[in-house]
């Protein structure tokens, strides 16, 4: 019935506005990509593709990468409660945090992410935000297996830009923040600053010692060194450190799910998360050039956590990890007889410091081996685009990865090692209907890289790469001059040797290559100008990710659906912004019913959150009033942890000011 009903929305809107923008003079502008590493009109790209330009990103109030999959077609971000730990799901397809690796993989300026820690960003600058659906494993390689985000920072130029921004709210929420940027030397060397302090109190209460528990606090920077000696020559080194001192996770227990513990230990998260990219593109020629993408991530995951919630010692958590990741990646783009071609060579090294202490009553001294895990991989890649005539192209490439692991426990004789290896090729034709409709179908392999089980046994010890084949069929469409855009698209995906959990005792949970599974369902993003004043919007994916074959000694889990696969999320808007300087908004949002385990056992109900801003914009300055969650509705995801045991609370609602100033 919802899925029905989301369907007649979207026909509803899409009538709605062809009716409107019949007499209209306004349109919607072109937006360029890179989402198949070359810029291209984002309308002409046959990839399922949902994009956010800087004045998209500030519209819907998008203050950290969490925030985009409210407005993007089959994209959760699922927050677990642990600042910088986000577990990622396109399309159904979810990761685990267990395995070290996620099957969407996030790239910030280059800067590779391919595992749960860390999958976050501040956005500060950003020049647009990339999400590319499907499997995408040609062009970028291992864990992309569903998909890509990418994220681009705005480069400093010849023009002095700045402004200074700032958000207050209820509950203690105080926001502040600088971008600026501009030339150093004209023509030659540039750069650019950006600064964002966030703070909030915290909304869980220790009923022990009469305190709110789980305040949040960060600190956010990033500079921009940019240098063009000659004109065939474009050098940018960006660095970024993103710092947080929190308070508790945002955990209770789901006994009650009231929001107040008993605890009797002090829980803090602390990550630190630091980047380097060096970007350089030099043009060899007018239809040729090579590119040098060198990266450097170190992310530090430090945590206290009580996980009993109780007056006693029954699951405190102490977590210090530490993950290193070097990256290089050598492009060669050029255009022959019409023919587009890219092809190049990406290397890293990762090196990840585990040390986890569970303080039990098995356990009451908490004793833990610390872990060494190890890898280095290669992916060597081509791809072409070829115009067979004047309507028909064919999209076609190959990639094969190889990657080596490693891992040693301390204090033990466990030293593990294996090696995997993939190709992944794609074929696709795409069909120009006209100037401003096309249509394209896709067959293409992605899969998520292998990992360890330590303390399983002997035959357990390794887990296998994860590999799909992905089908879509897509649809792009521009109408009425430009004021209406439409773009949809059916996939399947046919996932073997799936990576799921095991729990062969009570307590002790592996990762195995045990299960075979299904993806399926269709997207659709509607943008519409009505009037030079008035915009709407409209996205929704449907899905259905499953167990085809999928049993263990516990149970045969064979037709379940995935966990964190929601049935179904959506987006509807509409944006007035008047010539004069008024400004409002209004957003609904929404996501299906989602499982958190293998047995569907625990799940989160259906939901939609209203978020509204009104405000007055001027040449040099912009005020807003904002309110998020409406309504003030209850989401929290009761039982997402440990057996059903534990309950992620959500913020309620938020509203206040947000205040910029442009100079």
């Amino acid at each position: 019935m919802k899925r029905i009903k989301i369907l007649l929305y979207l026909s509803s809107f899409l009538i709605l506005s062809n009716e409107l923008v019949a007499n209209k003079t306004t349109f919607l502008e072109d937006i360029t990509v890179t989402a198949q590493k070359k810029e291209e009109n984002v309308q002409k790209v046959p990839i399922s593709v949902s994009v956010f330009d800087e004045m998209s990103i500030e519209d819907k109030s998008i203050d950290s990468l969490e925030d985009i999959a409210k407005y993007t077609p089959n994209l959760m971000l699922y927050n677990t409660g642990q600042e910088g730990l986000i577990v990622p799901s396109i399309r159904g397809i979810s990761g685990n945090v267990l395995s070290f690796s996620t099957p969407v993989a996030l790239f910030v300026d280059g800067v590779p992410n391919t595992s749960a820690f860390g999958f976050d960003d501040a956005i500060g600058d950003i020049e647009r935000i990339e999400v590319l659906r499907g499997a995408q494993g040609t062009l970028y390689g291992k864990n992309s297996e569903a998909g890509v985000i990418n994220i681009i920072t705005k480069q400093p130029n010849n023009e002095t830009r700045g402004k200074i921004f700032s958000t207050i709210g209820n509950e203690g929420r105080k926001d502040i923040g600088l971008n600026v940027s501009g030339p150093i030397i004209e023509n030659k060397f540039y750069a650019g600053l950006s600064y964002k302090h966030s703070q909030k109190d915290g909304f869980i209460k220790n009923t022990v010692t009469n305190e709110y528990i789980n305040d949040k606090k960060s600190d956010y920077a990033k500079l921009i060194l940019r240098a063009t000696p000659t004109d065939n020559l474009d050098v940018s080194l960006i660095s970024s450190i993103n710092k947080e001192d929190n308070g508790d996770h945002n955990w209770v227990s789901s006994t009650n799910n009231k929001k107040d513990v008993t605890s009797n230990l002090k829980g803090s998260s602390t990550p630190k998360d630091t980047t380097f990219a060096l970007n350089v593109n030099y043009n060899i020629g007018e239809n040729s050039k090579i590119k040098s993408i060198t990266t450097k991530k170190e992310y530090k995951d430090k945590a206290i956590v009580d996980a009993d919630f109780t007056p006693l010692t029954l699951r405190h958590i102490y977590k210090n990890n530490e993950l290193n990741t070097i990256s290089q990646e050598f492009r060669y783009e050029t255009i022959f007889n019409k023919t587009e071609l890219i092809s190049g060579i990406y290397l890293d090294k990762k090196d990840d410091d585990l040390y986890t202490r569970i303080f039990a009553p098995f356990n009451p001294t908490g004793f833990a081996n610390p872990q060494d895990m190890s890898s280095r991989s290669i992916g060597i890649f081509t791809n072409i685009i070829h115009p067979l005539n004047d309507f028909w192209v064919l999209n076609a490439g190959i990639r094969y990865d190889r990657e080596k692991k490693e891992m040693e426990v301390k204090n033990t004789t466990i030293d593990l090692e294996n090696s995997y290896s993939s190709v992944s090729p794609k074929i696709g034709i795409q069909y120009n209907i006209n100037e401003n409709q096309m249509s394209y179908f896709t067959i293409a392999k992605g899969y998520r890289s292998g990992g360890f089980n330590p303390f399983a046994t002997s035959n357990a010890q390794a887990y296998d790469e994860e590999n799909l084949i992905s089908y879509e069929l897509g649809y792009k469409g521009m109408f009425f001059d430009n004021r209406l855009k439409f773009n949809t698209n059916i996939y399947f995906m046919d996932i073997k040797d799936m990576q799921v959990e095991e729990t062969p005792l009570l307590g002790t949970t592996y990762m195995v290559n045990v299960a075979t599974a299904t993806s399926k369902g269709f997207e659709v993003e509607i943008e519409s100008v009505i009037s030079d004043e008035i915009s709407l919007f409209a996205s929704a994916g449907v899905n259905e990710t499953t167990f085809d074959d999928f049993k263990d000694l516990a149970g045969d889990y064979s037709g379940n659906y995935n966990p964190l696969a929601p049935k179904y999320n959506f987006n509807l808007g509409t944006l007035y912004r008047a010539n004069n300087g008024l400004y409002a908004r209004v957003d609904v949002n929404g996501y299906g019913k989602t499982y958190f385990d293998k047995t569907n056992t625990n799940s989160q109900k259906a939901y939609s959150l209203v978020d509204t801003k009104i405000g007055y914009e001027a040449d040099d300055f912009d005020i807003y009033f904002y309110v998020d969650n409406l309504f003030d509705k209850n989401y929290d995801a009761i039982g997402a942890y440990f057996s059903g045991t534990t309950t992620l609370v959500r913020e309620e609602r938020e509203f206040g000011i947000k205040l910029a100033y442009r100079f």
